[in-house]
């Protein structure tokens, strides 16, 4: 494998993920957030469970206490973290909560270097920095009852993802990144469906249309997951993390084109200081 290869798998999730949100913001709009959520999470399980079959690692590798807290510390964050990002996307500005959603980078990669003694050195911290300050920017002058909604629910999922993000170095390593999905996301769906089956959301319309949106989502959305963990596999989580979270840069360009979203010129200036942030730390890697 060239060292080009993990860099690849990064880029693979950030389209991934960057196409699979304006799809899923779609169907929000009309099933409701946490719907979508629980769809998406439990759908996405079948793209990695059938990729790894061939790949099992066997039951011994995936009954050890420390997988098992893992994955359901992390299945947990991704449950409560989809939901924070789906209402975000149904009630904000895609082009608000995209890019601070993915500003978990800046958490993952504090985190990994306190746990796995992953090198952030000068040139990360100031983008590190630099990201919080556009956090900060758009935050400051949100324009409209969307813009603001928007900003707390990206900073909701900032902050939940980048927690569980964390978490999936050690997973990984242990079975492998497509046991590591199913895993995480069975446990994210289970405690999402349970919370659904008490709560008995209603409102969602179910039409054609939403229900493909939010089928393909869900693919797009697994498949970038199992990209992701293919690059950490080999690859710091610090190098692979700030490509991936790049996918606000598709998502926003599709919001601009199809959505025909506009935010006032301070909060433009945040997202292009916070996303260019985060492609210069997947090229300081």
């Amino acid at each position: 494998m060239t060292p080009a290869d993990p860099l690849l798998w990064g880029f693979a999730s950030m389209f991934a993920w960057g196409t699979g949100d304006i799809l899923a913001r779609y169907a929000a709009i009309r099933l409701g957030s946490p719907v979508v959520a629980i769809v998406v999470l439990g759908l996405g399980i079948i793209p990695p469970l059938a990729l790894g079959l061939s790949r099992y690692p066997g039951p011994e590798a995936v009954t050890g206490g420390d997988f098992i807290a893992l994955a359901a510390v992390s299945g947990l964050l991704f449950s409560l973290g989809y939901v924070f990002y789906y209402q975000g996307l149904e009630r904000g500005l895609v082009s608000i909560v995209s890019p601070l959603s993915a500003s978990w980078l800046a958490v993952t990669t504090v985190l990994a270097a306190i746990l796995f003694n992953e090198s952030i050195g000068p040139a990360k911290g100031g983008l590190i920095v630099l990201v919080l300050v556009g956090i900060v920017v758009i935050s400051a002058r949100g324009g409209s009852g969307a813009s603001l909604a928007g900003v707390w629910y990206g900073l909701a999922t900032m902050l939940t993802f980048g927690v569980a993000f964390t978490l999936w170095k050690p997973i990984v390593e242990e079975v492998g990144p497509y046991i590591a999905v199913v895993s995480v996301r069975l446990v994210a769906t289970v405690a999402l469906g349970s919370y659904l089956a008490v709560k008995r959301p209603v409102g969602a319309t179910f039409t054609r249309g939403a229900v493909v949106m939010v089928i393909a989502s869900a693919a797009l959305d697994s498949l970038g997951f199992v990209a992701y963990n293919l690059g950490i596999e080999t690859e710091d989580v610090s190098l692979i993390a700030p490509i991936s979270a790049s996918y606000p840069v598709v998502t926003l360009a599709l919001a601009w084109a199809f959505l025909r979203e506009r935010v006032s010129a301070v909060q433009m200036a945040g997202i292009v200081v916070l996303l260019g942030s985060v492609v210069a730390l997947g090229v300081v890697g």
